[in-house]
């Protein structure tokens, strides 16, 4: 019962705050919901430090209500609330004098509840919920602004293209039924250590899970959503895409190992798929104007590189890349919150400039956002980037091309982490602003993602240097033989990963003080801007087409049922004449029956 527990205290909070919460003063509905996702991390840990627990109750035939706490799951469990309750704290402040105080944080413990139901899920349907209590919960957010169409267009946006991948998740389940007769993930992982069943259609089950994965992580191409659900308010992407619902579908292709490193075609693609997303992401976000569209771009290209890793069977590299990642993308989106709620809501960066100067604080925390992102040597996304590039020329998925691709796209995330630095801090005030430095409940947590933002790196070092995350999470994982490389290569490699991240921050940070840019240069940015056209090319090709036959359908309904309606109609009226006749008379009654046999009659006679 305590491993539920982990679930039931933020639902509780949901609950409390969603029944009673207009009664209480601020920030007290801020405050429980922090110190129940608290709670939740502390039970967690005590529960993962005493060697894990598990949960089972009867639930549909065949299919227990199962719940597993072993160190995959309690490592997500880890990142889910502790970096959750970070933001929550975050949002005390940053929420204060909205309306919807207390239902923001009724969603927000909503969002963690569903959340740990998923990654503490030991069954594929019960996982399934999580996935679409977190689909449930992104949408109450993104859209919590309701009243703002766009807004709530967002959230649309965002529930329905998930539900595309969705449908691959259900189909997926349905064939792993099919083929073994149960749903259970640890039963699956030891039907699993046999001979396989039906390899093709194995494959294919793996594909339509990891057609769920893409849906609920952004990759091509239903990638689209993400940057749209920048319209919730700035807590809400951080918890959208540091530790929860975007790093589900890394989490599935790890929880799932068992199968996918057996079926090297499908994780073969899963790679490709990574690193065409990591690329797009990178390239997408340089021509990006809102501070946080920025950030999601770049969350769209870092989760390429977790599917890159996962692809090429470093399952653990993927998710040592999930932890460094939560740091530095939850900072860099507070850090833009900081920034927004200093210009009074301003997210537009060809207005902000010259901010180094008025934010002390925040102004550190973004830089060191942006250097880990970047890839800046010794910093935590330095040593989980190096990791991936690493695992795609020692892991048996792997191969040159990914690690060449991977490169490049590094040089693109130091360029464009750079030139959000420049365009918001650097260079002269652009705007009409009084800015001010965040208040203490807003800064603190961004002190503590900066700390981890710098050390979270170095639970995974690599070899001679003490690696601690990888001997954890692998008992948890697939067994892929690996082959390693030399000493001197592998520090080569390291060195040359060091150089290019420093190549490429040095050359953004040079060239977005420029005052004025190449032609070659306002192209490209005009076409990233608009996303390479991806979204204009979906409503041209499938949401106008399917708007128009939709439209179609309503009037051929809409005609059928007025032809209805019209028949209905002649038939009340027929029946209402007829009715005149009843007169009650009964000389009426004889005249008419004269008057019919006479017709009768000089009918027969015809």
């Amino acid at each position: 019962m305590a491993l539920l527990g982990t679930i039931l205290l933020p639902f509780l909070g949901f609950a409390l705050l969603g029944l009673f919460g207009k009664r209480m003063q601020e920030p007290l509905p801020g405050v429980l919901a922090s110190g129940l996702v608290l709670a939740s991390f502390l039970l967690g840990a005590g529960l993962l430090l005493s060697g894990g627990a598990r949960f089972e109750a009867e639930w549909l035939p065949g299919i227990p209500f199962s719940l597993l706490l072993d160190n995959l799951s309690g490592f997500m469990l880890l990142i889910v609330t502790g970096v959750g309750f970070l933001i929550h704290v975050y949002a005390i402040g940053y929420m204060g004098g909205d309306p919807g105080y207390s239902r923001f944080f009724a969603y927000f413990n909503l969002f963690i509840a569903m959340m740990l139901t998923l990654v503490l899920a030991d069954s594929y349907p019960v996982m399934f919920i999580g996935w679409e209590g977190v689909g449930l919960a992104s949408f109450l957010l993104i859209g919590f602004w309701y009243k703002n169409a766009q807004y709530a267009d967002s959230a649309r946006k965002a529930f329905i293209v998930n539900r595309i991948g969705d449908l691959g998740f259900m189909l997926g389940m349905a064939i792993l039924w099919a083929l073994f007769g149960t749903l259970s993930i640890s039963e699956l992982k030891e039907a699993m250590e046999g001979p396989l069943k039906n390899p093709g259609l194995l494959a294919l089950a793996g594909l339509l899970l990891f057609l769920g994965a893409v849906g609920k992580s952004a990759q091509i191409p239903l990638m689209v959503w993400l940057p749209d659900a920048m319209a919730g308010p700035t807590p809400v992407s951080a918890l959208i895409h540091a530790a929860t619902m975007v790093t589900a579908g890394v989490y599935l292709i790890a929880r799932s190992s068992f199968l996918y490193s057996v079926l090297p075609d499908v994780s073969y693609t899963i790679a490709v798929v990574g690193l065409l997303t990591a690329a797009y992401g990178a390239l997408a976000a340089f021509g990006q104007t809102d501070i946080k569209k920025i950030v999601a771009y770049s969350t769209i290209s870092q989760l390429g590189y977790m599917f890159l890793a996962a692809g090429v069977g470093a399952y653990w590299v993927a998710l040592f890349h999930v932890f460094t990642h939560a740091f530095f993308k939850a900072l860099l989106f507070l850090a833009s919150g900081s920034v927004i709620h200093a210009l009074g809501g301003e997210q537009d960066v060809r207005k902000m400039g010259g901010l180094w100067k008025h934010l002390p604080k925040t102004r550190w925390h973004a830089l060191i956002g942006a250097l880990a992102l970047g890839g800046l040597p010794l910093l935590s996304g330095f040593w989980s980037k190096d990791a991936i590039l690493a695992a795609t020329l020692t892991y048996p998925f792997g191969g040159v091309g990914f690690y060449v691709g991977a490169l490049l796209v590094a040089v693109l995330t130091a360029m464009y982490a750079m030139r959000w630095f420049v365009l918001v801090f650097l260079g002269e005030e652009r705007g009409h602003h009084h800015p001010h430095e965040a208040p203490p409940v807003m800064l603190w947590p961004n002190h503590l993602l900066a700390l981890g933002s710098v050390l979270a790196g170095y639970l995974a070092l690599p070899h001679p240097l003490p690696n601690v995350l990888e001997p954890f999470l692998k008992p948890a994982l697939a067994e892929v033989e690996a082959h390693h490389l030399s000493l001197g290569a592998e520090w080569g490699l390291i060195a040359l990963s060091g150089a290019v991240a420093l190549l490429g921050l040095w050359a953004g940070f040079v060239f977005f003080q420029r005052k004025a840019f190449p032609a070659w240069y306002l192209a490209f940015e005009a076409a990233s801007r608009e996303a390479f056209y991806v979204d204009r090319a979906y409503n041209a090709l499938i949401v106008n087409p399917l708007k128009a036959l939709a439209e179609a359908l309503f009037y051929g309904d809409r005609g059928l049922l007025s032809g209805y309606f019209g028949l209905g109609g002649a038939a009340r009226n027929l029946g209402q004449g007829l009715a005149r006749l009843q007169t009650g008379y009964l000389r009426v009654y004889a005249l008419l029956f004269v008057l019919g046999a006479l017709l009768l009659l000089g009918v027969m006679r015809w």
